[in-house]
């Protein structure tokens, strides 16, 4: 669920194969239904906006480690993260980052140029 959305009341749906979350009649969220007792998915779109305030937060977070997991942050994004950190430090480069995916509203990465981070969408 998206960040913007925390503390406020939202509907969840849960089908047999997925969870669909609702503010008011906006669909805000759709996840495939993991299978078993408990288990949880982070996805790192939703996190964005945080991202923006706490950069610090991505190195090392559970959600990175599942969005390189699931190839939602490539060797691509990790490449331009690790070039921008060298010239521009930790905190500048990991909000660069987070500001391109903010304006796609996705981390799903194509093709770069040298210069600029991953397209994010």
């Amino acid at each position: 669920m998206p960040v913007r959305l925390i503390g406020r009341r939202v509907r969840v749906l849960l089908h047999a194969s997925d969870l669909v979350i609702y503010d008011g009649r906006a669909e805000v969220a759709r996840h495939e239904r993991l299978p078993g007792k408990s288990r949880t998915r982070l996805d790192l779109d939703h996190y964005l906006e945080a991202l923006l305030r706490k950069p610090a937060a991505l190195p090392g977070s559970t959600a990175l480690e599942q969005a390189r997991a699931a190839g939602k942050f490539t060797p691509v994004h990790d490449v331009w993260w690790a070039a921008a950190r060298k010239a521009h430090g930790d905190a500048a480069s990991t909000r660069a980052l987070v500001e391109v995916c903010c304006s796609t509203g996705t981390w799903t990465a194509s093709t770069s140029s040298a210069g600029s981070p991953p397209p994010c969408g």
